[in-house]
Protein backbone atom coordinates (compact mmCIF):
# COMPACT_ATOMS: atom_id res chain seq x y z
CA UNK A 1 0.00 0.00 0.00
CA UNK A 2 1.24 3.40 -1.19
CA UNK A 3 2.04 5.97 1.78
CA UNK A 4 0.55 9.36 1.10
CA UNK A 5 3.21 12.20 0.11
CA UNK A 6 4.35 14.35 2.75
CA UNK A 7 2.74 18.07 2.49
CA UNK A 8 5.49 20.57 3.44
CA UNK A 9 3.30 24.25 4.85
CA UNK A 10 3.61 27.00 6.79
CA UNK A 11 2.31 25.95 10.30
CA UNK A 12 -1.20 26.75 10.94
CA UNK A 13 -1.53 28.86 13.63
CA UNK A 14 -4.00 25.85 15.52
CA UNK A 15 -0.99 23.52 15.20
CA UNK A 16 1.67 26.44 16.58
CA UNK A 17 1.32 25.14 19.62
CA UNK A 18 2.29 21.17 18.81
CA UNK A 19 4.74 22.14 15.99
CA UNK A 20 7.12 24.30 18.46
CA UNK A 21 6.69 21.80 20.88
CA UNK A 22 8.63 18.89 18.44
CA UNK A 23 11.13 21.31 16.65
CA UNK A 24 12.54 22.02 20.47
CA UNK A 25 11.81 18.51 22.27
CA UNK A 26 15.61 17.85 22.57
CA UNK A 27 15.26 21.48 25.10
CA UNK A 28 15.24 21.34 29.21
CA UNK A 29 11.58 22.15 29.62
CA UNK A 30 12.63 25.49 31.72
CA UNK A 31 15.06 27.00 28.48
CA UNK A 32 11.92 25.80 26.05
CA UNK A 33 9.73 28.53 27.79
CA UNK A 34 12.72 30.53 27.61
CA UNK A 35 12.40 30.54 23.83
CA UNK A 36 9.51 29.98 23.33
CA UNK A 37 8.50 33.07 25.22
CA UNK A 38 5.09 34.92 24.24
CA UNK A 39 5.08 32.52 20.73
CA UNK A 40 1.62 30.80 21.48
CA UNK A 41 -0.17 34.00 22.92
CA UNK A 42 -2.71 34.96 21.18
CA UNK A 43 -2.12 38.39 21.30
CA UNK A 44 1.63 37.74 19.90
CA UNK A 45 0.42 35.73 17.04
CA UNK A 46 0.38 38.45 14.50
CA UNK A 47 3.97 39.90 15.66
CA UNK A 48 5.69 36.30 14.86
CA UNK A 49 4.26 36.39 10.87
CA UNK A 50 7.73 36.82 10.35
CA UNK A 51 9.17 33.95 11.88
CA UNK A 52 9.82 30.74 9.46
CA UNK A 53 7.77 27.84 11.57
CA UNK A 54 6.72 25.36 8.98
CA UNK A 55 5.74 21.49 8.99
CA UNK A 56 5.46 18.39 7.47
CA UNK A 57 2.07 16.86 7.13
CA UNK A 58 0.81 13.66 6.29
CA UNK A 59 -3.42 12.93 6.53
CA UNK A 60 -3.32 15.91 8.60
CA UNK A 61 -0.74 14.67 10.96
CA UNK A 62 2.24 16.68 11.76
CA UNK A 63 5.27 14.18 11.03
CA UNK A 64 8.05 17.30 11.57
CA UNK A 65 8.41 20.84 12.07
CA UNK A 66 11.42 22.96 11.66
CA UNK A 67 11.63 27.04 12.96
CA UNK A 68 13.33 30.07 11.61
CA UNK A 69 13.30 32.54 14.60
CA UNK A 70 13.62 36.16 14.23
CA UNK A 71 16.00 37.76 16.79
CA UNK A 72 16.86 41.36 17.50
CA UNK A 73 19.69 42.62 15.52
CA UNK A 74 18.07 41.25 11.98
CA UNK A 75 19.31 37.39 12.27
CA UNK A 76 17.68 34.38 12.64
CA UNK A 77 17.88 31.58 14.92
CA UNK A 78 17.28 28.08 13.05
CA UNK A 79 15.70 25.41 14.84
CA UNK A 80 16.70 22.34 12.42
CA UNK A 81 13.95 19.74 11.92
CA UNK A 82 12.75 17.15 14.23
CA UNK A 83 10.47 14.21 12.68
CA UNK A 84 8.24 11.80 13.70
CA UNK A 85 9.41 8.44 14.47
CA UNK A 86 9.90 6.96 11.41
CA UNK A 87 9.55 9.68 9.35
CA UNK A 88 11.92 9.50 6.55
CA UNK A 89 15.37 11.76 6.11
CA UNK A 90 14.48 13.59 2.43
CA UNK A 91 11.49 15.39 4.95
CA UNK A 92 14.14 16.90 7.07
CA UNK A 93 15.46 18.48 4.05
CA UNK A 94 12.52 19.60 2.46
CA UNK A 95 11.39 21.41 5.68
CA UNK A 96 15.01 23.01 5.68
CA UNK A 97 14.82 24.35 2.31
CA UNK A 98 10.96 25.58 2.92
CA UNK A 99 12.34 27.56 5.65
CA UNK A 100 15.81 28.99 4.35
CA UNK A 101 13.49 30.15 1.46
CA UNK A 102 11.13 31.89 3.46
CA UNK A 103 14.25 33.37 5.31
CA UNK A 104 15.75 34.40 1.76
CA UNK A 105 12.68 36.45 1.27
CA UNK A 106 12.96 38.68 4.05
CA UNK A 107 16.00 41.51 5.05
CA UNK A 108 17.46 38.87 7.45
CA UNK A 109 21.54 39.40 7.19
CA UNK A 110 22.27 36.01 8.78
CA UNK A 111 20.76 32.87 10.30
CA UNK A 112 22.72 30.94 13.18
CA UNK A 113 22.39 27.65 14.27
CA UNK A 114 23.88 26.26 18.23
CA UNK A 115 24.44 22.49 18.47
CA UNK A 116 25.78 21.13 21.60
CA UNK A 117 26.61 17.41 20.08
CA UNK A 118 25.98 18.08 15.95
CA UNK A 119 24.63 14.76 14.95
CA UNK A 120 26.25 13.80 11.45
CA UNK A 121 23.08 13.68 9.84
CA UNK A 122 21.68 17.23 11.22
CA UNK A 123 25.16 18.48 9.47
CA UNK A 124 24.38 17.05 6.48
CA UNK A 125 20.97 18.76 6.54
CA UNK A 126 21.96 22.22 7.11
CA UNK A 127 24.86 21.82 4.44
CA UNK A 128 22.20 20.92 2.01
CA UNK A 129 20.72 24.91 2.51
CA UNK A 130 24.27 25.92 2.62
CA UNK A 131 24.84 26.23 6.32
CA UNK A 132 28.43 25.96 7.30
CA UNK A 133 30.45 25.91 10.48
CA UNK A 134 32.03 29.34 12.21
CA UNK A 135 33.11 27.80 15.15
CA UNK A 136 33.53 25.86 18.40
CA UNK A 137 31.64 28.37 21.35
CA UNK A 138 33.55 27.37 25.06
CA UNK A 139 30.64 28.51 27.58
CA UNK A 140 32.97 29.76 30.75
CA UNK A 141 31.48 31.14 34.26
CA UNK A 142 33.27 32.44 36.98
CA UNK A 143 31.73 32.42 40.78
CA UNK A 144 31.69 35.40 42.73
CA UNK A 145 34.20 33.36 45.39
CA UNK A 146 36.95 34.46 42.36
CA UNK A 147 36.09 38.40 42.14
CA UNK A 148 38.71 40.87 43.31
CA UNK A 149 37.57 42.26 46.73
CA UNK A 150 39.28 45.61 45.59
CA UNK A 151 39.89 47.40 42.57
CA UNK A 152 42.54 46.02 40.02
CA UNK A 153 45.18 47.71 39.51
CA UNK A 154 46.11 48.86 36.06
CA UNK A 155 46.35 52.39 33.37
CA UNK A 156 43.07 51.53 31.96
CA UNK A 157 40.16 54.21 32.74
CA UNK A 158 36.03 53.49 31.67
CA UNK A 159 33.73 55.52 30.72
CA UNK A 160 30.05 55.32 30.82
CA UNK A 161 28.19 54.88 27.12
CA UNK A 162 25.44 56.83 26.03
CA UNK A 163 23.00 56.52 23.76
CA UNK A 164 23.93 59.83 22.05
CA UNK A 165 27.78 58.19 21.71
CA UNK A 166 26.27 55.30 19.19
CA UNK A 167 28.54 56.51 16.48
CA UNK A 168 31.57 56.35 18.55
CA UNK A 169 30.20 52.86 19.79
CA UNK A 170 29.82 51.80 16.56
CA UNK A 171 33.69 52.66 15.24
CA UNK A 172 35.11 51.22 18.05
CA UNK A 173 33.54 48.28 18.10
CA UNK A 174 34.52 47.98 13.66
CA UNK A 175 37.70 48.55 15.16
CA UNK A 176 38.18 45.94 17.27
CA UNK A 177 37.26 43.54 14.75
CA UNK A 178 40.47 43.87 12.65
CA UNK A 179 43.13 40.89 13.20
CA UNK A 180 40.31 39.20 15.79
CA UNK A 181 40.56 36.06 16.53
CA UNK A 182 36.58 35.72 17.14
CA UNK A 183 34.38 34.15 14.33
CA UNK A 184 36.66 35.57 12.07
CA UNK A 185 34.68 34.42 9.35
CA UNK A 186 31.90 37.14 10.25
CA UNK A 187 33.61 40.16 9.33
CA UNK A 188 31.74 42.34 7.25
CA UNK A 189 28.46 40.26 7.25
CA UNK A 190 26.29 42.22 9.45
CA UNK A 191 25.71 45.67 9.68
CA UNK A 192 27.10 47.06 12.84
CA UNK A 193 24.24 49.40 13.92
CA UNK A 194 22.52 45.61 13.88
CA UNK A 195 25.17 43.85 15.89
CA UNK A 196 24.37 46.69 18.74
CA UNK A 197 20.67 46.03 18.28
CA UNK A 198 21.14 43.05 19.39
CA UNK A 199 23.43 43.37 21.93
CA UNK A 200 20.40 45.84 23.82
CA UNK A 201 17.87 43.47 23.25
CA UNK A 202 20.23 40.90 25.16
CA UNK A 203 19.22 40.41 28.77
CA UNK A 204 18.42 43.51 29.97
CA UNK A 205 19.54 46.53 28.74
CA UNK A 206 21.88 48.65 31.70
CA UNK A 207 23.84 51.39 29.41
CA UNK A 208 26.06 51.80 32.51
CA UNK A 209 27.05 48.72 32.06
CA UNK A 210 28.17 49.37 28.46
CA UNK A 211 31.93 50.88 28.56
CA UNK A 212 34.44 52.68 26.42
CA UNK A 213 37.74 51.15 27.72
CA UNK A 214 40.59 54.40 27.50
CA UNK A 215 44.46 54.85 28.15
CA UNK A 216 45.88 57.91 28.18
CA UNK A 217 43.07 59.85 26.72
CA UNK A 218 41.98 57.56 24.10
CA UNK A 219 39.72 54.87 23.09
CA UNK A 220 41.96 51.56 23.16
CA UNK A 221 38.56 49.03 23.44
CA UNK A 222 35.20 48.49 24.61
CA UNK A 223 33.23 46.71 27.07
CA UNK A 224 29.48 45.06 26.88
CA UNK A 225 27.40 43.80 29.95
CA UNK A 226 23.92 41.86 30.18
CA UNK A 227 22.17 42.02 32.84
CA UNK A 228 20.44 38.54 33.55
CA UNK A 229 18.12 39.59 36.99
CA UNK A 230 16.22 35.94 37.24
CA UNK A 231 19.67 34.65 37.55
CA UNK A 232 21.29 36.75 39.28
CA UNK A 233 24.43 36.60 36.51
CA UNK A 234 26.22 38.92 34.13
CA UNK A 235 27.05 38.47 30.67
CA UNK A 236 29.80 39.55 29.08
CA UNK A 237 28.63 40.00 25.11
CA UNK A 238 31.49 41.57 24.31
CA UNK A 239 35.06 42.35 25.20
CA UNK A 240 37.45 43.63 22.81
CA UNK A 241 40.92 45.65 21.95
CA UNK A 242 41.62 47.68 18.84
CA UNK A 243 44.43 45.85 17.32
CA UNK A 244 47.49 48.35 19.01
CA UNK A 245 46.15 48.10 22.08
CA UNK A 246 46.65 44.07 22.29
CA UNK A 247 49.37 41.53 23.92
CA UNK A 248 49.98 44.24 26.78
CA UNK A 249 47.68 42.16 29.54
CA UNK A 250 44.78 44.26 28.65
CA UNK A 251 42.04 41.83 28.32
CA UNK A 252 42.82 40.26 31.91
CA UNK A 253 43.06 43.82 33.60
CA UNK A 254 39.12 44.48 31.86
CA UNK A 255 38.05 41.17 33.23
CA UNK A 256 38.92 41.26 36.41
CA UNK A 257 37.41 44.62 36.52
CA UNK A 258 34.58 43.81 35.74
CA UNK A 259 34.42 40.95 38.48
CA UNK A 260 35.14 43.54 40.69
CA UNK A 261 32.06 45.75 39.66
CA UNK A 262 29.87 42.10 39.51
CA UNK A 263 30.93 41.66 43.69
CA UNK A 264 29.67 45.35 43.82
CA UNK A 265 26.78 44.73 42.19
CA UNK A 266 26.21 41.48 44.24
CA UNK A 267 26.12 39.37 40.84
CA UNK A 268 26.28 35.99 41.86
CA UNK A 269 28.18 34.94 38.56
CA UNK A 270 29.46 35.84 35.01
CA UNK A 271 29.02 33.89 31.96
CA UNK A 272 30.87 34.39 28.83
CA UNK A 273 31.06 32.32 25.27
CA UNK A 274 34.23 32.74 23.49
CA UNK A 275 35.82 31.31 20.51
CA UNK A 276 38.27 28.02 21.00
CA UNK A 277 40.36 29.24 18.07
CA UNK A 278 41.14 31.84 19.96
CA UNK A 279 43.14 30.27 22.57
CA UNK A 280 44.78 33.53 24.15
CA UNK A 281 41.52 34.59 25.39
CA UNK A 282 40.66 31.23 26.39
CA UNK A 283 43.77 31.23 28.71
CA UNK A 284 42.97 35.12 29.86
CA UNK A 285 39.03 33.69 31.57
CA UNK A 286 40.84 30.44 32.64
CA UNK A 287 43.55 32.70 34.72
CA UNK A 288 41.16 35.06 35.59
CA UNK A 289 38.56 32.11 37.09
CA UNK A 290 36.47 31.16 34.41
CA UNK A 291 35.77 27.44 34.16
CA UNK A 292 34.28 25.34 31.35
CA UNK A 293 30.35 24.56 31.89
CA UNK A 294 29.38 23.90 27.99
CA UNK A 295 30.20 24.01 24.20
CA UNK A 296 28.16 24.78 20.98
CA UNK A 297 29.15 24.01 17.28
CA UNK A 298 27.92 26.94 15.48
CA UNK A 299 26.66 27.19 11.70
CA UNK A 300 26.27 30.34 10.10
CA UNK A 301 24.41 30.83 6.71
CA UNK A 302 23.89 34.45 4.96
CA UNK A 303 20.39 34.19 3.21
CA UNK A 304 20.03 34.68 -0.39
CA UNK A 305 17.48 37.26 -1.62
CA UNK A 306 15.31 36.06 -3.98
Amino acid sequence: MAIDPVEIVRCPTELRAEAVALVLCELAPSLRRDVVGGLLDTENIEKSAADALFVARRDLEIRGAAWGQRQSGNIVVFWPPQLAAGEDVTTAHRLAEAVTAAIDETDAEMMQVFLPAPAAETVKVLQHVGFRHLADLRYMTAESARFPLATPDGELEYGPYHGSQRSRLMDLVGRTYVGTLDCRDLDGVRDLDHVIKGYEATGTYRPENWLFVRNEGEDVGVLLLADHPKGRHWELMYIALVPEARGRGWGRQITRYVQWLARGAGIDRIVVAVDAANLPAVAMYRDSGFELWDQRAVYVRVPHPS
